[in-house]
């Protein structure tokens, strides 16, 4: 019953700047636990606190190495020693599950945000932003803006400025997260995402129309990028977009907050953990490669060949990245409501401060 909701209320479009992979199993994580008593003649309370009773947190993620950190705490076993049971949902981008989230149907969706989130939880849908996953690089391109050789070449594009009235293709459309990346570019020249002429496209779709000269400009993520560049149809543009900036993360349903807060911050932990095992280029251990081959069904070779991108050590969630979404979308004419949302309808930091708490702070 629960997989059946589910599949009935995907949406159209992609909300993040990760290409979604194709549903594989569904691996799950669970805990043995075990009582430790305490030895003849020992107090009691220097015991060993005992392993929490397993509890299952219901995820929808959507398979992309954004969200790394998730499937290294479920395939490390940090899930268990934290007493989850991570049952995790293969969705085609994190918008399709924040109904369901907000609902009680599922506990907490990892996947990108866009103009729906924001339009979501302006309607009353109960759920926050507890953290951020992958981040944008400081040096790299796991995503990127592309243009035609073509017109690099010739000299037609040398600067942001030139992409005004260019055709180009976003994945979800004009309130993607996409679109947020490439309008933090248009602004560096005064333009908006008003002053571009956008096409709701898919990542592979932008390889074939880049081929045939339909259009100009496009914002995928590798793998797509790397082929664009294989087949010389297009390179990269504009250097690195709002390095460190995150726009994806872990939403929570305020009813999973409320009604099982232990198991909130256990699971958040466990992630918290999880994030701090790809710190630098520890990201491309042998282990954690073939952990994202599992999970987004990638080959290690192409997951090794591709940029990374970067990930907060406590995972907090980017609140002054979520603002400037907001208000770019309104700006755009996307958003309509009024006034903006602030800050305390949108994210809850206090999970990955408990996970600071639990774990300490993060020592390279």
């Amino acid at each position: 019953m629960y997989r059946l909701l589910l599949a009935g209320a995907l949406l159209a479009g992609i909300a993040c700047t990760a290409p979604a992979a194709p549903q594989g199993p569904s691996p799950t994580s669970g805990p043995s636990p075990t009582s430790a008593g305490s030895p003849p003649g020992q107090p009691a309370a220097s015991a060993p606190s005992p392993t929490p009773a397993p509890e299952t947190v219901r995820v929808a993620h959507v398979p992309s190495t954004l969200f790394a950190p998730l499937y290294v705490a479920v395939d490390k076993g940090y899930m268990q020693e934290q007493g989850i049971i991570a049952e995790l949902e293969v969705v085609t981008a994190g918008q399709d599950a924040v109904a369901l989230t907000g609902q009680g149907q599922l506990d907490a969706t990892v996947g990108g945000f866009s103009a729906a989130t924001f339009n979501a939880i302006n309607r009353g849908v109960d759920v926050k932003v507890v953290s951020s996953m992958g981040a944008q690089p400081q040096q790299g391109y796991p995503s990127a803006i592309m243009v035609r050789k073509d017109l690099l070449d010739s000299g037609q594009v040398r600067t942001i400025a030139d992409l005004r009235g260019r055709r180009t293709a976003l994945a979800g459309g004009a309130g993607s997260a996409g679109s947020y990346w490439i309008a933090t570019k248009l602004r560096e020249a005064g333009l908006g995402l008003g002053d571009i002429v956008i096409e709701n496209m898919t990542f592979g779709d932008m390889v074939i129309a880049m081929k045939q000269g339909s259009i100009e400009v496009a914002f995928p993520p590798a793998p797509f990028t790397t082929e664009m560049v294989r087949e010389g149809t297009a390179d990269y543009f504009g250097g690195p977009v709002r390095p460190g900036a995150s726009a994806v993360g872990t939403l929570y349903g305020v009813q999973f907050m409320r009604e099982r807060d232990a198991a909130a911050k256990r699971f958040l932990t466990a992630l918290v953990r999880g994030a701090r095992d790809l710190q630098g280029e520890r990201y491309y251990e042998p282990e954690n490669l073939e952990i994202f081959a599992k999970y987004t069904r990638q080959p290690v070779e192409s997951i090794r060949g591709q940029d990374r991108y970067d990930y907060h050590p406590d995972l907090r969630p980017d609140v002054e990245t979520l603002l400037d979404m907001q208000r770019v979308f309104m700006e755009a004419g996307v958003l309509t409501y009024s006034p903006p949302l602030p800050a305390e309808r949108i994210a809850d930091d206090q999970y990955s401060r408990a996970a600071v708490a639990a774990l300490g702070p993060y020592r390279p």
